[in-house]
């Protein structure tokens, strides 16, 4: 590669690279681009690891071949990535925070639009936190660019894979709020400036929207047992699918997993939810009996203890097809290591997960571990400004004359040995919920560094490759995200549960959209004496914006023609909107067309 390229230059007609940009290093010579990343401020990030040095230094941009290699590394890792953030959510972030919503006896609304959207929404919501204040560009266009990913391809996919009728209610109050919600953003954002309580605004929007779907919720119930019937907020008729015969007072229950962690993890708590929703609407039906997953488990402490540390779920391999092989074997590596990190308490699964050697482990390991995980700099800050300001890790703190760390050590260590010696190998404990919350610390520590390992390693390849800010987001960012959402509810839909599956492509975006934003925006508006931040502009914003309210206000107009049915039509319909989005995107971003809704005069990329 050419040491005397043009200068670059933002798309659409933008100005030129600014020399503290780390976009500037193609204009540096060749031989000099390694230094140059080390010492300039905006190729370091967050990262365990320093990805533009390590590109520029390890694979020399004078060759062209090897810099195309260690670009084309990069991309598999973060495919890599992405597979272990999926895995963290699904395994271990879900479990602990239905038991959450158990434990706290929330509703299922209540649970379902809070603390379970909350799971889903993990990769989407520390994406966003993890980003650099100046670097909202990305954060901006991943939330919208996945909104319009999941309400055209993953709402389309289910409808294709399992038509189905649309619940009315349900899909006009969630449709509503959501173009209300993105219709706000627009207006926050159009002055480039979001002010605290702007911030705060959208945070507001999301629990107002928790208040409606509570109170009609109770309307319902009342309503219900005025006219004497039985309250159902679910599509009973798909429960036959289940059924071992035809008396339809019986209601099979969820064959018990004999390994808390595998593939079936989320959807099993999904139905399991469903199954109790119903059992519980209904008192004439009953649990028919269903063979216990505890006759599958080994006897024994070290036995069982082997067998829950195994990264490899022997009872998802002899279910998996190939393809579902390759990838429980690409997802070993890092389930060995979270399965000793992160204690998961499932109600799916034989005696709610209990594993006494195992648990107790985590006892010991965990509170350490999250001390150095959250502990990269006092108050998390990046290594950005740790390189400007030599902040100090959390770990070298101390209280009075204990270090942090070492206090860690000792508390878990000493409920660890406590936890076994108190506890029996088959009995699951009195506070065997508690390993849940351990375990919602844990995971979301987790979570956090895998969201700064991706951004990071987004950001480098943006910049190898010279792609916009908008395009990361709103493509690669995006599809990463919301890869997993697209296979657990076309699961969904395939095991009879299509309208479960198709609610969360527009509760899901909701919650993920108004809390990472308004989160965002608020904390890094809090830091300013005038309590407001600047948002960087994006070309592509505006076409995003307008593509996620047409596939809304498109559904809603089909969905309404043909009286809430939604056939294989409506998937291909939505595909079809997907399409044009992307063929948008993609010739602005090679300058072809200026982007939608911009003269591009004078636009920064």
């Amino acid at each position: 590669m050419a040491s005397d390229l043009p200068p670059i230059v933002a798309r659409h007609g933008g100005l030129e690279v600014d020399e503290d940009d780390c976009g500037y290093v193609w204009q540096i010579p060749a031989a000099e681009r390694c230094e140059w990343t080390k010492k300039t401020s905006d190729c370091l990030t967050d990262a365990a690891i320093q990805y533009i040095p390590s590109l520029f230094c390890e694979f020399s941009s004078e060759h062209t071949a090897l810099i195309t290699l260690g670009i084309i590394l990069y991309m598999l890792w973060l495919l890599y990535l992405f597979l272990i953030l999926g895995t963290t959510a699904d395994n271990f972030f879900c479990p602990a925070l239905s038991i959450i919503a158990e434990v706290m006896h929330l509703s299922d609304n209540i649970a379902g639009v809070t603390i379970l959207a909350f799971g889903n929404g993990a990769p989407d919501i520390f994406t966003a936190l993890v980003a650099p204040a100046e670097e909202t560009v990305v954060m901006f266009n991943e939330l919208i660019g996945a909104g319009v990913f999941v309400t055209t391809v993953i709402a389309g996919s289910i409808a294709v894979v399992q038509p189905f009728r649309v619940r009315f209610r349900p899909y006009i109050r969630d449709t509503m709020f959501y173009i209300g919600a993105v219709c706000w953003i627009a207006y926050v954002t159009g002055d480039e400036s979001v002010h605290v309580w702007e911030a705060m605004s959208l945070i507001f929007v999301y629990i107002g929207f928790i208040v409606v779907v509570v109170m009609g919720q109770v309307i319902d119930s009342r309503r219900n047992v005025t006219e004497g019937r039985i309250p159902s907020l679910y599509d009973r008729t798909v429960l036959k699918t289940y059924l071992d015969n035809r008396d339809e007072t019986l209601i099979p229950r969820l064959p018990t997993r004999a390994k808390a962690v595998g593939l079936q993890s989320k959807l099993d708590i999904v139905l399991d939810v469903e199954r109790k929703n119903v059992l519980a609407k209904d008192d004439t039906m009953q649990e028919a009996n269903v063979d216990e997953g505890a006759s599958r488990r080994p006897h024994g402490l070290f036995r069982e203890f082997v067998f829950d540390v195994s990264p490899i779920n022997m009872e998802d391999w002899s279910e998996a097809s190939k393809l579902s092989r390759v990838y429980i074997v690409l997802r070993a590596i890092p389930m060995v290591f979270l399965q000793f990190l992160i204690p998961v308490v499932n109600q799916t699964a034989a005696k709610r997960g209990w594993s006494k050697l195992l648990n107790c482990t985590q006892l010991c390991v965990t509170p350490v571990a999250i001390t150095f995980l959250f502990g990269g700099n006092d108050d998390l800050l990046s290594k950005r400004r740790s390189h400007e300001s030599n902040g100090r890790p959390i770990w070298s703190y101390s209280i009075g004359p204990i270090p942090l760390y070492g206090l860690a050590l000792v508390v878990g260590i000493s409920t660890g040995v406590f936890a076994f010696f108190a506890t029996d190998l088959d009995r699951i404990p009195k506070y065997h919920n508690a390993f849940a919350f351990l375990g919602f610390f844990a995971a979301m520590a987790v979570v956090y560094l895998i969201a700064q390992e991706v951004y990071s390693v987004l950001h480098t390849i943006g910049t190898a490759l010279t792609i916009s800010d908008s395009t990361l987001g709103m493509m690669f960012l995006a599809w990463g995200n919301s890869i997993g959402d697209l296979i657990s509810n076309v699961a969904i839909a395939r095991r009879g549960y299509p309208r479960m599956g198709f609610a969360a492509c527009f509760g899901g975006p909701l919650f993920n959209t108004l809390l990472s934003m308004g989160l965002t925006y608020g904390l890094a508006a809090a830091k300013h004496d005038n309590l407001r931040t600047h948002v960087r502009s994006s070309a592509m914003g505006p076409g995003c914006i307008a593509f996620l309210l047409c596939s809304l206000m498109a559904s809603a107009f089909y969905l309404t023609t043909t009286s809430y049915l939604a056939r294989r039509s409506y998937g291909f319909m939505l595909y079809s909107i997907y399409f044009m989005f992307m063929v948008i995107c993609i010739l602005s971003e090679i300058g072809f067309i200026h982007p939608l809704g911009i003269d591009g005069a004078s636009v920064q990329a």
